[in-house]
């Protein structure tokens, strides 16, 4: 591409592949407008060690101690909204439906929730019914990342002045206290479970 004196862009012939004659194509040049740098726009360009494949080095110690319940909670806390206190009272008269006839709507029947043997409600106006839906609550909508421990204070003391000593993010229920003998009886239980599987895939296998 060249310059004329009057400024303007000259034709520049190519030969046409297999045909006789010429076609004249006039390309657009930045000399038109007295300009003489590249028009093309910059492209950035990333250096190619940056595209190697990265190995990375932990450098954390694997022995790292679990985050106290304060800065879980604290964490936690900036994402989701605070419980108000006695949250889960609005569960009550909630009630799972059972259909004695499944062409008759009419006739469904309540299925009452009973809480566990080691699960005892506590608060004014808590029955165990309460008590057992806010514990599947809390299990269900595992959000602030602390563990279901129940309400950990006395039960006088939060029978007397629930507003100070409850916990809204806790369920409705004392603290439960896991000993040996509970658990060698669910292990009990699991063998016995396992037992009667066996005994059934032997009699229909």
């Amino acid at each position: 591409m060249a310059r004329s004196k009057q400024g303007k862009a000259k034709g520049v012939r190519h030969k046409g592949g297999k045909g006789r004659g010429s076609v004249a194509k006039y390309v657009a040049s930045s000399s038109r407008h007295g300009f003489d740098g590249s028009v093309s726009p910059p492209r950035r360009q990333t250096a190619s060690v940056l595209r190697q494949p990265v190995t990375v080095f932990s450098t954390s110690s694997e022995e790292t101690k679990p985050a106290p319940p304060t800065e879980i909670k604290r964490a936690f806390g900036r994402l989701t909204k605070p419980f108000q206190l006695f949250c889960f009272k609005r569960l009550q008269g909630y009630r799972a439906m059972t259909f004695r006839d499944p062409e008759d709507p009419t006739t469904a029947c309540p299925e009452l929730v009973s809480p566990p043997n080691k699960i005892f409600p506590v608060g004014p106006g808590v029955d165990e019914e309460v008590a057992c839906l806010s514990l599947c609550s809390a299990l269900q909508n595992f959000s602030k990342g602390l563990p279901v421990t129940g309400q950990t204070g006395p039960k006088k003391a939060l029978e007397s002045n629930p507003n100070v000593n409850f916990n809204p993010d806790q369920p409705l229920i004392q603290a439960v206290m896991i000993s040996e003998e509970d658990i060698m009886m669910q292990e009990r239980r699991v063998l016995d479970a396992r037992r009667r599987l066996e005994e059934a895939l032997k009699h229909f296998g």
